[in-house]
């Protein structure tokens, strides 16, 4: 079984992995459709994600898709069969801590999850995964789109802490995967106005086809002037930052009206961010920090089946797995615009 391991940073080399035991309750998948994330760079060009460091030769990948190989001795009755399609939840959470109990599995304190040291992820030809970790699929959805149900669920929970109503408007600032997915999302939410900032020309262009009215290339404008300019100063209702969490959280704040919320997907490309107090504070805004999804993969899954979101136009460039050292250095330099780079382990 071939897997594609990270030795060290932006050092992605094809080796065989062990082949692992099905337990009672897992399920052993091909692996058929892998995204590339922003979190899995971070991990690709430094060697970790915030505190997290990889020790190791470590497999990434946790947008993931996949078809049912065997099914353990302890999973009884019809649920799960073999030949079905299935979407990988990369997360594992104990289901026993108090947030679990409390409904949150999203904020698990013993939470394991696939393709974040020392949990191997998906980038391989096959793998086991736990049952309760994997949603059986209908008919109709591709294996690109059923990895990328991943970050639909990951926006779709952004967007329910931002709590927009009919008539707000909203900015989003960074428009890559995640973030068109928000403003796709914030489009079927009621939003009015949606204020879309990037870079990049490509994303920009693909920010309209989602949903955003309002173009904002912060290489060449000043974001927040902008937003200002057009809202006769009192600014936007929500502001979701998505993009790696730098200078463009304060642009969030700035953009945002008095008493607003912001809301901040990205991850820092190091591990803090900087928050201007003042305006924070003066405007009286609620910020909250949205951690993966919370209960998002049957919604998202209604909305990707009811032709509500296009997840296949994010899968822009297409690998093999044993080009996978080149799908990651295209999702890196944000060559040839690339919005999601998806790797098919077994295609």
């Amino acid at each position: 079984m071939k897997a594609a391991y990270l030795h060290k940073p932006k050092d992605i080399r094809l080796d065989d992995a062990p082949v692992e035991s099905v337990g009672p309750l897992d399920l052993l998948l091909d692996v058929t459709a892998v995204g590339i994330c922003g979190s899995d760079l971070h991990t690709y060009l430094s060697g970790q994600i915030g505190d997290t460091v990889a020790t190791a030769s470590l497999i990434l990948g946790h947008e993931a898709a996949g078809r049912i190989v065997a099914v353990g001795q302890g999973l009884t009755g019809d649920r799960w069969h073999v030949g079905q399609s299935v979407a990988i939840d990369p997360a594992i959470p104990c289901g026993e801590c108090e947030r679990c109990e409390k409904g949150d599995p999203n904020l698990c304190t013993n939470l394991k999850f696939i393709g974040l040291w020392p949990q191997h992820g998906a980038l391989r030809e096959q793998m086991v995964h736990p049952a309760r970790s994997c949603i059986a699929l209908p008919d109709g959805i591709t294996p690109v789109s059923s990895a990328l149900l991943e970050p639909l669920g990951v926006a779709l929970h952004a967007i329910n802490l931002s709590k927009i109503r009919l008539g707000d408007d909203v900015l989003v600032v960074g428009c890559g995967a995640i973030g068109l997915l928000l403003i796709r999302l914030a489009r079927l939410a009621g939003a009015r106005h949606i204020y879309a900032s990037d870079r990049l020309a490509w994303r920009l262009d693909l920010a309209a086809n989602f949903g955003a009215d309002v173009l904002i290339d912060y290489s060449q404008q000043d974001v927040v002037a902008e937003v200002m300019r057009r809202t006769n100063k009192r600014g936007v209702d929500v502001a979701i930052e998505s993009a790696w969490a730098s200078e463009t959280v304060n642009q969030c704040v700035d953009a945002a009206r008095n008493g607003g919320r912001v809301i901040i997907v990205g991850i820092p490309a190091e591990d803090f961010i900087t928050l201007r107090a003042s305006a924070s504070r003066r405007k009286g805004l609620t910020i909250k920090l949205s951690r993966r999804m919370k209960h998002s993969y049957g919604p998202s899954l209604d909305l990707a089946m009811a032709n509500k979101v296009n997840l296949e136009a994010l899968a822009t460039h297409r690998f093999s797995l044993d080009e996978t050292a080149a799908a990651f250095d295209t999702a890196s330099t944000y060559a040839d615009g690339v919005i999601r780079a998806m790797v098919l382990p077994t295609a």
